[in-house]
């Protein structure tokens, strides 16, 4: 399970035994609004009020990319794909962009 807190970070969690914080990834400058997991399970993605994407290695725990202003606004949501490599994010820009990922 992934999160998103006003707290500027995105957090792993573990459902067994009462949910625990397995890792904290604290790269975003402001409000996180939305979090996405890969569908490989290597790769958690966000999107926050910084306006920007952030791809995280949950393996490595380290922010691998940051798409700085990826949106006119803030962004408020992120889906991606669950078999092609498409991300699509929405902001209060009312803006919805789709994003081929390499």
């Amino acid at each position: 399970l992934a999160s998103g807190s006003r707290d500027r970070t995105v957090r792993l969690w573990t459902l067994e035994g009462g949910g625990t914080c397995l890792s904290v990834f604290d790269s975003h400058d402001n409000w996180v609004r939305g979090v996405a997991l890969h569908p490989s399970g290597e790769f958690v993605l966000s999107v926050g009020d910084d306006r920007s994407i952030r791809v995280f290695d949950i393996k490595s725990q380290r922010c691998l990319r940051t798409i700085d202003a990826a949106h006119g606004h803030f962004v408020s949501c992120i889906a991606m794909h669950w078999s092609l490599p498409v991300l699509v994010t929405a902001g209060v820009d009312e803006v919805v962009k789709c994003w081929k990922l390499d």
